[in-house]
């Protein structure tokens, strides 16, 4: 059997790959299938829309062409029959037909026929509906045309008076072409066109739910948009004048029933014109009033007036925005609508929702100006309402704590009660501001001691809480600020500070309690000078308010601190602010400081002769042209007989300079200055009379002032409250005028506490001035001879009255006395302290004088020592004396009365006694070194009665 071998053996182990000669392959992948079988699939789509696309066009050409030529076929029959159709026929077709390049002349004609017929055509209408819904058609035509022929407007006159047909044309644009044609009409063709935008109101009564439908209408295309000149002085009249208060009130109620109101600046005019003169306020009105208030603001935000302008100024060449103001000024302060607002308020004032209302209305209007209670005679009245402001305050009170406190979130949210917190700020801050204490009572006749007191511990807190907002400790804690915002943070700050003030008087606040928070101080906000700067809240920043170094941020922590010591300094002590003073003082010399320590700084001193005989002249023609009053001054004196005098000033001279020259401007006998009757020193109201350039002498008298503050001199000038007042805020309120004539004061407090009719009293808003013997009368107000004082105004009268005699009568010589201060001193240092603490600054503390203080700071010199008998006997009579003996004593050696700020440590030189040889001589002193010279004495009595003697007659050196 033979074998047969299956392989062959060729010596290649590896197999070769088969070969396919049968061609490519022509099956797909699955994503290229589905991706063809797609596009496929799109294609036959677009086909399919081309072929209806294609359906539908030639069915509109066709249907327009039928048309087309019904139309015209149409036409063509009007245009043959039109003599012998029917009125109703006539309509139909040319509504059918009607294109306005072809058949405009036939509307017009027919418009005609129509009205030839209106009698029938009326009848007709009432009993057939088709030819009165032809009609509806046929009147929209004639909107569309109501600019190009008075005949549509009167075709729409004569056949539109039926409530279907006036709905239906509302719908259609009534109003819309109405308003277009009202805005391009001349004046002379105004009433027919405003009698038929009146028309559909009359049919409100009888179609309820048509109302909203034509109030919405009419709002949109008359009362929100900007108003024209036809709208704002001839349909808002008009139809004030031909509307009654039904009207009014659905218009009302309609716009309270809206979710969303837009907050139209037009609207908000458009209600107030149109409120009829026998309309009585509700809670809708007030509420729509309050909440379109709210664009008010935003017309022009803060039209500020600066502190001492006059409210009763009118500004020349106002904008348009400015003039929008004043008109919403004038129908706001209408005495009538004021009156009923309050009267209304009066009555309801147990009604939250009603309080809340008048609250928002409030606050929306303080955002408008800075002075916003003077401009508006709501809050004005407002804010004289003590029951206003009770049941404001109690109602806060009635919050619960957690409502009441104060942070970042809570001030986005805007609680309600935060509102009525920043309104009543404002409105105790004015009203605190006016006369309200009672003669010899130190509580306030509306609000009791405990209700500062507690009021004076909850705005503190909300104080500090909002400094702490307004400058936060990271960016991602702080919030966006609105003006609202704005306003509560300034007018909380405001509202503390006179509560301040008050206690001040009233003293309803516990010994520390303003000052029981300890204030952390840096010393850098002294030492690179950051006091010179304006905290800005809510910013993160300060601005500068002259041209300063570059200096890095301050921390949170620091413009926390430069906030309080800015805004509410009194929560730091006292001693505290002094020595922050003093080391703004010692730092803003700069390199002058370094160069007074050198001896060769007297090669640039500035020498100023000034003759004896001349002080003040001489002072005046020299120091008024010296630009830095910060750098040192050597005083030179000639004598009365043009000799030279002897002597270093080693500052002592210039001290005894000082204290002189101001003695003599504040001289009354020179006429820059009065006394008040408590023997208190302010400007003259009639200076003009007597010094043509007074600005310029009280410029000088200023920075003398500021001199002595800056080289912590003290001078014995016994200011006025209300001028020390002055210097740090440009406007003084009234309760300020128990300072400057308490006769007038005292008059004022019994006007308002007057029981009777005030009207008897004979009274008008004029004043009586005496010029150098001239008498004058003044208007307190326009035209105000003719208006007389009565209970109603008489509160007016009195603020009015005092911010005359304190404010515009002395505005140009405070201003310029300020002026001078501030360019050695600045105000925002000053502002430190109050009124009675910068009297302090300026002429010393009024406290008893402190011997023991005195007797430790006190050197000798000569044969003295602290054993020498005389000295003992000098130290035993001096605590015999009485508090004037000593303050004369001191006068007699340091020419103040006053012991400096921080104690006699602080006098320099320091206070001195040096032997003058035998008992024969009187007691003498030098006041530029504070050296008093006594003679040894060794008799008590004999020493005691040549001290008397010589403090009394004040003698001096020129006794020695």
């Amino acid at each position: 059997m033979a074998f047969k071998m299956d392989y062959s053996f060729e010596g290649n182990t590896k197999s070769r790959p088969e070969q396919n000669l049968s061609g490519a392959s022509k099956k797909l992948s699955r994503d290229v299938l589905l991706q063809k079988t797609q596009e496929e699939r799109r294609k036959r789509q677009e086909q399919r829309l081309k072929l209806q696309s294609t359906e539908l066009l030639q069915s509109h050409i066709r249907s327009y062409l039928v048309r087309k030529h019904v139309k015209g076929f149409q036409r063509h029959e009007y245009e043959l029959l039109q003599n012998s159709m029917k009125v109703d026929e006539k309509i139909r077709k040319l509504l059918f037909f009607y294109e306005q390049r072809q058949d405009f002349s036939k509307l017009c004609k027919l418009s005609e026929e129509l009205l030839v017929h209106e009698y029938e055509v009326v009848q007709a209408m009432s009993s057939n509906s088709q030819l009165s819904w032809a009609m509806k058609k046929f009147l929209v035509l004639c909107l569309k045309h109501l600019s190009e022929s008075p005949i549509f407007i009167e075709n729409i006159n004569v056949f539109s008076d039926d409530s279907g047909i006036i709905f239906y044309l509302i719908k259609k644009g009534y109003f819309t072409y109405f308003r277009s044609l009202l805005d391009s009409t001349s004046q002379n063709s105004l009433m027919k066109i405003m009698t038929l935008i009146q028309r559909p109101f009359k049919f409100l009564n009888e179609y309820g739910p048509s109302q909203n439908l034509v109030l919405a209408e009419f709002c949109n295309n008359f009362l929100k948009p900007t108003l024209s000149y036809n709208v704002k002085f001839y349909l808002i009249p008009y139809l004030k004048e031909k509307q009654d208060t039904s009207y009014y009130d659905k218009l009302i109620r309609y716009l309270n029933s809206i979710y969303y109101l837009v907050q139209s600046s037009s609207l908000f005019y458009c209600i107030l014109a149109l409120e009829p003169f026998d309309y009585e306020p509700s809670y809708d009105s007030i509420h729509v009033i309050s909440l379109l208030s709210k664009e008010l603001h935003r017309i022009k935000p803060h039209l500020d007036l600066t502190e001492d302008s006059d409210y009763d100024d009118e500004e020349e060449g106002l904008s348009e925005e400015e003039v929008l103001i004043s008109d919403y000024l004038k129908i706001l302060n209408n005495s009538s609508k004021v009156k009923k607002w309050l009267n209304f308020l009066e009555n309801n004032s147990e009604d939250d929702m009603i309080l809340t209302a008048f609250v928002n209305f409030a606050q929306n209007l303080l955002l408008v100006y800075k002075d916003s209670i003077r401009k508006y005679l709501l809050l004005y009245k407002l804010g004289l309402n003590s029951v206003f402001l009770r049941k404001l305050w109690s109602t806060l009170l009635k919050k619960r704590p957690n409502d009441l406190q104060i942070n970042g979130a809570s001030l986005v949210s805007w609680k309600d009660c935060h509102t009525k917190l920043s309104v009543f700020c404002d409105m105790f801050t004015f009203y605190t501001e006016t006369l309200t204490d009672k003669e010899n009572s130190d509580t306030s006749e509306t609000f009791t001691q405990n209700d500062l007191h507690a009021m004076s511990a909850l705005l503190k807190k909300v104080a500090i809480d909002l400094i702490e907002i307004a400058f936060p400790m990271c960016r991602a804690s702080s919030i966006m600020v609105t003006p609202e915002i704005n306003h509560l943070y300034r007018g909380c700050l405001n509202c503390i500070k006179m509560l301040y003030t008050l206690d001040m008087r009233k003293q309803f606040c516990p010994p520390g309690f303003w000052t029981e928070r300890k204030i952390h101080i840096s010393q850098d906000l002294a030492k690179k000078n950051y006091l010179s700067k304006i905290s800005c809240p809510f910013g993160g920043s300060t601005l500068n308010v002259e041209d300063e170094d570059h200096l890095p941020p301050l921390s949170t922590i620091e413009q926390r601190s430069l906030a309080i010591l800015q805004e509410l300094p009194f929560l730091v002590p006292f001693n505290t602010r002094v020595h922050l003073l003093r080391d703004l003082c010692h730092y803003s010399l700069g390199e002058n400081e370094h160069q007074r320590m050198h001896s060769d700084f007297r090669l640039h001193e500035k020498v100023v002769v000034i003759r004896r005989n001349y002080l003040y002249e001489d002072a005046f023609e020299k120091i008024s042209t010296i630009n830095d009053m910060k750098a040192r001054l050597r005083i030179v004196f000639i004598n009365s007989v043009g000799l030279e005098e002897a002597g270093i000033d080693g500052g002592g001279i210039f001290k005894e300079f000082i204290n002189e020259v101001l003695k003599t401007a504040f001289d009354p006998n020179r006429g820059f200055f009065l006394m008040t009757g408590d023997n208190a020193l302010y400007p003259n109201p009639n200076v003009h009379l007597i010094v043509e350039n007074f600005s310029e002498h009280y410029n000088f008298i200023g920075r003398l002032v500021g001199k002595a503050v800056f080289e912590n001199i003290l001078v014995d000038l016994p200011l006025a409250e209300f001028f020390l007042a002055k210097l740090l805020v440009e406007r003084t309120s009234a309760c300020y005028l128990k300072s400057l004539d308490p006769v007038l004061y005292r008059n004022l407090l019994y006007l308002r506490d007057y029981m009777g009719d005030v009207g008897d009293l004979g009274l008008d808003f004029t004043t009586v001035s005496n010029d150098l013997g001239e008498t004058k009368v003044m208007e307190l107000k326009p035209n105000g001879r003719n208006i007389s004082v009565t209970n109603e105004n008489r509160l007016e009268y009195i603020q009015r009255l005092a911010d005359l005699k304190l404010n515009s009568q002395l505005r140009k010589q405070c201003a310029a006395f300020r002026e001078g201060l501030n360019s050695v001193v600045p105000i925002l240092w000053l502002k430190l302290f109050n009124h009675k603490e910068l009297q302090v600054i300026i002429g010393g503390d009024t406290q008893e004088i402190d011997l023991n203080d005195l007797r430790a700071h006190t050197t000798y010199s000569g044969d003295f020592t602290p054993e020498h008998p005389t000295i003992l006997l000098f130290w035993k009579i001096l605590y015999e004396f009485t508090d004037m003996q000593k303050r004369q004593l001191l006068k007699f050696v340091t020419s103040c009365s006053r012991p400096p700020l921080l104690g006699f440590k602080e006098l320099n030189p320091m206070f001195c006694i040096q032997s003058s040889g035998v008992d024969n001589r009187m007691p003498t002193a030098s006041t530029c070194l504070n050296l008093l010279k006594i003679p040894v004495i060794s008799d008590e009595e004999v020493l005691r009665s040549k001290l008397l003697s010589a403090i009394e007659q004040q003698a001096g050196f020129e006794l020695s």
